[in-house]
């Protein structure tokens, strides 16, 4: 109960302090290209978040890399999308008896040394046999990408996730704390880092804002990403039990202007955007995010055919659509190359430059 109190005092705290402030950004750049991030890690040529992945990544026209992070059972950060390991991994083949009442393998109930004897599964095949990959730990990948970038003389961006913290919080593990100050040991301190943090959880990003941050002498660019309300991507305590979380209120005004108090940009679906029909939606809130000098971006725009929409006979097409009927500054793809050289043909000037918060 105390719980529940605390965070809506906390939530009539910000309002309040934000209705005194004007809700005014305190610095803001101006937009001119839209933002390609490739979703996780980059792994259609590969598996998700491997390095060799970021590597054929960086050699390219990329401008960001989604890479999500989770923790392990002695607190280190690996680059890896799910909580469980066995969708990608083939740790029941490795430790069938460590599997919890549902038949999953957490990765929270396996130490580093533990997950480094783990390959992952799908990768393609060479034709004499099978590339075997490990999962990268954050250190690595950011190191890798540090590498590279003195390499190849260019700026290689990231999209970090922090993946659930409400799950690591069970568990009695900081996940913020912990990824802010692997950030902070490879450089990644303020607005001339080419880098974002993402979470579906509103309470944790203004927890990485007003405290985390600020403790370190940080200032990175947020983004709210906003899912539907099945708790698979965040849930919220209540009564001493974890439940689903109602991303409704962010919806609303005020919750726009909470969210603008902290975040850079907000993420959306891309259904929410554009219906099966090319009919825009959401206008209305798209304009406001930006009058809140926020950027709108969509996940996940993709470049299968089976998965276009009946509006979308192709790639172009479907981009076409969002990038400029609808107006989104950027989106999430696994078909990174042929997005860039698509945006690069496209004609913005005729857009209004949106303001985008540091």
């Amino acid at each position: 109960m105390n719980m529940v109190i605390n965070s809506i005092m906390y939530r009539l705290f910000i309002f309040t302090l934000l209705s005194l402030l004007f809700f005014q950004p305190a610095t803001s750049a101006i937009a001119v290209e839209k933002v390609i991030i490739a979703s996780s890690g980059a792994g259609k040529g590969f598996i998700e978040h491997t390095l060799p992945a970021v590597t054929l990544a960086a050699t390219g026209n990329i401008d960001y890399l989604e890479l999500h992070i989770v923790m392990t059972s002695d607190d280190q950060l690996i680059v890896f999308h799910d909580l469980t390991l066995n969708r990608l991994t083939d740790v029941a083949q490795l430790f069938p008896d460590r599997s919890r009442e549902d038949g999953n393998h957490y990765v929270i109930d396996f130490s580093l040394k533990e997950i480094q004897q783990l390959r992952l599964k799908h990768v393609f095949g060479t034709g004499t046999g099978v590339l075997s990959l490990a999962i990268p730990t954050l250190k690595e990948e950011l190191s890798l990408i540090r590498r590279l970038e003195s390499i190849l003389d260019k700026s290689i961006g990231i999209a970090l996730e922090i993946k659930h913290p409400w799950f690591h919080v069970k568990a009695d593990k900081d996940i913020s704390s912990a990824s802010l100050d692997i950030l902070l040991d490879h450089g990644y301190v303020d607005h001339n880092s080419k880098i974002f943090i993402q979470c579906f959880d509103p309470e944790e990003l203004q927890r990485i804002y007003t405290q985390l941050m600020p403790q370190r002498e940080m200032k990175l660019p947020l983004i709210q990403l906003i899912d539907n309300n099945d708790g698979n991507e965040t849930q919220q305590k209540s009564f001493g039990n974890f439940l689903p979380y109602s991303f409704d209120w962010l919806y609303t005004n005020s919750g726009l202007r909470i969210i603008s108090s902290y975040a850079a940009a907000v993420g959306l679906p891309e259904s929410s955007i554009v219906d099966g029909n090319g009919n825009l939606l959401l206008t209305g809130y798209v304009k406001a995010i930006h009058e809140y000098g926020m950027s709108v971006f969509v996940y996940s725009l993709n470049n299968q055919p089976d998965t276009f929409p009946p509006f979308a006979d192709s790639f172009t097409s479907l981009l076409d659509v969002y990038l400029q009927k609808a107006d989104i500054d950027g989106f999430y793809t696994d078909a990174f190359n042929e997005a860039k050289m698509i945006t690069d043909q496209l004609d913005f000037s005729s857009l209004p430059q949106e303001l985008v918060r540091e």
